[in-house]
């Protein structure tokens, strides 16, 4: 895979998923082939309990917001306009928002959990090689088919691909996500509120970061605090 990242154009993650499958079928690291239940497989509407809501909110919505906030709308248009400058109409975080508030929308009916943009996506896909629109409509479809083709047998079929598989690809993009922070660049206030966010984050969780670093980043900006 390190061989083929060389070539800006070679579908690197595509070798590597079907390779990872062979490996895990010789070695007997991943689930066998599921037989495939080929048919019309269409979604059906999902009404939740007051009980499953209020679960719901409590352990998915609430803890993804500040998530999704930083990592799917922030940083996702901050690193878009830093992947593709010369893009006519950049992606911003009004229009992040709103896709995602859309897309929701549109899923939960149907029993479709959280989605959301991610910055390590929009790196992923530019690290191997999809730099147009065309990557993810195809990934899109390619999902929906399976989905409304072959149903449950057809999310058994993806998870016939090894975990190692999949920690290598997210090595890459997150090594990916964190160059682009370009960290040396940031100083005094800003380096430092880089570095706690960071430590917070990893300590506990992004949430707790989230609180803690938004009111530091406010006073640093006015000059209520310096450093």
């Amino acid at each position: 895979m390190l061989g083929l990242m060389r070539y800006q154009r070679s579908p690197v993650a595509v070798v590597a998923v079907l390779v990872g499958i062979g490996v895990g079928q010789i070695v007997g690291i991943a689930p066998p082939f599921p037989v495939l239940d080929f048919g019309l497989h269409l979604p059906y509407l999902v009404v939740p309990t007051w009980g499953q809501i209020l679960h719901g909110t409590e352990f998915a919505v609430l803890p993804q917001i500040p998530l999704t906030l930083t990592n799917a709308i922030i940083v996702t248009a901050a690193v878009s306009r830093q992947l593709f400058p010369r893009e006519v109409i950049p992606v911003n975080e009004r229009n992040l928002a709103l896709t995602t508030g859309l897309g929701n929308l549109l899923a939960a009916p149907f029993g479709g959990y959280l989605m959301c943009h991610g910055a390590g996506g929009i790196t992923g896909h530019f690290r191997f090689g999809g730099r147009t629109p065309t990557a993810p409509v195809l990934i899109g479809l390619v999902f929906i088919l399976l989905g409304i083709a072959f149903g449950d047998s057809g999310y058994a079929l993806f998870k016939t691909i090894p975990d190692a598989v999949l920690g290598g690809l997210l090595l890459f993009s997150g090594t990916e996500l964190a160059l682009s922070s370009k960290l040396h660049e940031h100083k005094g206030g800003d380096l430092f509120l880089v570095l706690l966010i960071a430590a917070i984050g990893v300590a506990l969780n992004p949430a707790v970061a989230f609180a803690v670093g938004l009111p530091i980043a406010y006073a640093l900006q006015h000059e209520w605090i310096r450093v």
